[in-house]
Formats: structure tokens, C-alpha cells, sequence
């Protein structure tokens, strides 16, 4: 499913510190500069796609009502709306599914 409908913003803000992370382990001594390292591998690691946000944000909300992973009904549409005073119900239906999906 196609997320460009939804109309949830995902911020990025690791980019500064990796940038600074970054130029620190470009000037580091030996014995900063493997820890450095270890920090950008890190933080590459949890770098996560705007859909993977997304569904991690979705699935958040429905953990707390209590909705099981993988349902579509209209009543988890419902209650993540709920949760989520102004979603959209096309913007709640397709979290819903992309939540479902993973």
C-alpha cells in the first residue's frame, strides 16, 4: 500500500548529531576514533524509513487500546481515531493496514 496519503509529518532530527558525530571522529585520536565509529554504526542502524515510523507510531496507539496486531477492523480504525483526535479516516485506514502488513 501506498503511504502519500497520509498526511503525518516524520521528523528526522539524528542528522545534526550524526554530522557532528561524524566530523568529531574525522579529527578523534586513536583511541576516540573506534568509539566514534561505533556510535555512527549505531546510529545507522535505527535509522528507520518514514513508513517504519509511521507504523511504529500506529501500532503504538492501538498496543494501548488493547488491539491485537494484525487487525483491520472498523472498530481498531475507530479506536486509533480515537486516539488520534484528527486522523483522517483514509489516513487511519491505511496505517491500519500497513500496521497489519508488518
Amino acid at each position: 500500500m501506498k503511504t502519500h496519503g497520509i498526511n503525518l509529518v516524520v521528523l528526522h532530527d539524528l542528522d545534526p548529531v550524526r554530522a557532528a558525530i561524524e566530523q568529531a571522529a574525522s579529527t578523534a585520536d586513536e583511541s576516540e576514533a573506534p568509539g566514534l565509529r561505533r556510535a555512527l554504526s549505531l546510529l545507522d542502524e535505527y535509522r528507520h524509513s518514514d513508513t517504519d515510523i509511521k507504523i511504529r507510531w500506529a501500532r503504538q496507539y492501538l498496543d494501548e487500546a488493547g488491539v491485537p496486531a494484525g487487525d483491520t477492523s472498523a472498530r481498531t480504525i475507530k479506536k486509533l481515531r480515537q486516539a488520534v483526535p484528527g486522523l483522517g479516516l483514509g489516513e487511519a485506514v491505511a496505517l491500519v493496514t500497513l500496521a497489519a502488513e508488518r
